[in-house]
């Protein structure tokens, strides 16, 4: 790895012997402290890597992201559709079956139908406020993550 950090290890060395250590031992940590900080120190190049490789995956993800918000809309949609011919279903074959005692019977139906109009709103608003969580928290994590990474590009040189 190069050092990106300017480091004289001669005027470390002597500024060592000047201040009464011995030239071996001086020698000696001017070699690990130079050694030391080739390895501890991020290039600007590999950040510069990291940047493009983190902008990719994000792309990535983005790109999955809307490919599975895409399938899940179709198939709330297939699902919903589905919901309804069974509900249009039952409710011809309610009308069919009643209809020659439904002036008699109009006002328990209308009820009957009501509740069952009632639960199936309420079944897909349970389907789908599990979607919204799903959704929300899915987008939390990734301003969450893009944050973070815009706190690190502005570090970037």
């Amino acid at each position: 790895m190069n050092m990106p950090i300017k480091f004289d290890t001669l005027e470390y060395t002597r500024s060592l012997i000047e201040a009464g250590i011995p030239a071996p031992q001086a020698e000696a940590q001017a070699a690990a402290l130079s050694q030391a900080m080739a390895e501890a120190t991020v290039a600007p190049s590999e950040l510069v890597l990291l940047r493009t490789d983190m902008t990719a995956r994000i792309e990535m993800l983005r790109i999955e992201m809307n490919e599975k918000f895409d399938a899940l809309r179709a198939e709330m949609n297939a699902k919903l559709e589905a919901l309804e011919e069974q509900f249009n279903s039952k409710l011809e074959a309610l009308e069919e079956r009643f209809n020659a005692k439904l002036e008699a019977l109009e006002g328990r139906f209308n009820a009957k139908l009501e509740a069952l109009e009632q639960r199936l709103r309420a079944y897909i608003d349970r389907k789908l406020v599990t979607v919204y969580w799903m959704v929300g928290i899915s987008l939390a994590l990734h301003a969450v993550t893009i944050g973070m990474l815009v706190r690190v590009i502005d570090r970037l040189p």
